[in-house]
């Protein structure tokens, strides 16, 4: 058992040998970035004598000068300009890491474009909690990103996609359900689709949902691409609540708008283009209880909100990837 243990130990890196000293690399990044050994000294409560031989070690170990001292404060060396972003990164990436094993167990951290977590998720958020006590779910949105965990301190994230990310588990909840919605005034001027034809069409990024919908519900000679465009779905459903003209909305998002009263939908016709929300995690936290705990109950709550929709007039088509 010793052996094994000897040989298990020397064949580990040995970057102690090779690293220059932690807290000197500290010290240089906080005397770079406040200009001056004195007022480094002041944010690490240490003198400035002190700064300056950490410095003078620092420099010894590398073989290089890292400061030139002016009047003003210190100017970097060539050296030290190279040095410096490399050291703050993996300072950085240190505290990233140790950050997320510090109540690792009792947070979790989940990212979701801004509209799914305004329109759903907030109004499933409290039922969340009372099935996972004791865990602080905290949210983070995004506007555009592709699924990474590399580089953000994220547990999980919700996406929209067709599933086939690489790298990561991709649990799939719902689909995406376009159906045009409008105010209740509006909402009284379209007796048949047809009438999409005078109104003005409310768009946001990427712009084929109304392309597919119309040729989805046969109609033809309508230009699908007239009218606003918003960088999110949320504005331009906000426009549609207002009577500025008729979004192509997601079931999934507007329900309670639709119980409300202020969002109405004018047609049953509601389009499936093969594109879905997915609970997505690194693979390697698959079994980590609170990614375990979070999936079961996305999923459960998935479940009883696809059962609702079982009996809507839902058009599924193909699109090209």
């Amino acid at each position: 058992m010793k052996s094994m243990l000897s040989d298990h130990v020397s064949a580990r890196p040995t970057f102690s040998r090779r690293l220059p000293p932690m807290h000197a690399l500290e010290v240089f990044v906080t005397a770079a970035r406040c200009g001056t050994f004195s007022r480094a000294a002041g944010e690490m409560f240490v003198t400035q004598s002190a700064i300056s031989r950490q410095i003078q070690h620092l420099e010894d170990n590398l073989g290089v000068q890292l400061f030139i001292r002016h009047k003003r404060g210190l100017r970097l060396t060539p050296e030290a300009e190279a040095l410096l972003p490399i050291v703050e990164a993996a300072f950085t990436q240190i505290a990233r890491a140790c950050g997320s094993l510090r109540n690792s167990e009792q947070v979790l951290t989940l990212r979701m474009p801004p509209t799914l977590a305004t329109r759903w998720f907030l109004p499933v958020l409290p039922s969340l909690q009372a099935r996972l006590p004791g865990l602080d779910v905290r949210l983070t949105t995004y506007d555009a990103w592709e699924p990474s965990f590399e580089s953000s301190d994220i547990d999980a994230a919700i996406v929209q996609g067709r599933g086939d990310w690489p790298d990561v588990e991709a649990v799939p909840l719902f689909p995406e359900l376009l159906t045009p919605v409008t105010s209740p005034d509006l909402a009284r001027e379209l007796e048949t689709p047809e009438m999409l034809r005078d109104k003005p069409l409310l768009h946001c990024f990427p712009l084929s949902g109304w392309p597919i919908w119309l040729e989805a519900a046969k109609l033809q000679g309508i230009a699908s691409h007239r009218g606003q465009i918003f960088d999110t779905l949320e504005l331009a459903l906000s426009a549609a609540t207002r009577g500025q003209g008729v979004a192509l909305g997601d079931l999934n998002l507007i329900q309670e708008s639709l119980r409300d009263g202020v969002l109405v939908r004018p047609f049953p016709i509601v389009v499936n283009r093969g594109i879905s929300y997915y609970l997505i995690f690194p693979k390697s936290r698959a079994l980590v209880p609170k990614i375990v705990a979070l999936r079961q109950s996305l999923e459960e709550e998935a479940e009883r909100q696809k059962q609702a929709y079982a009996a809507l007039d839902l058009i599924r088509v193909t699109t090209p990837d």
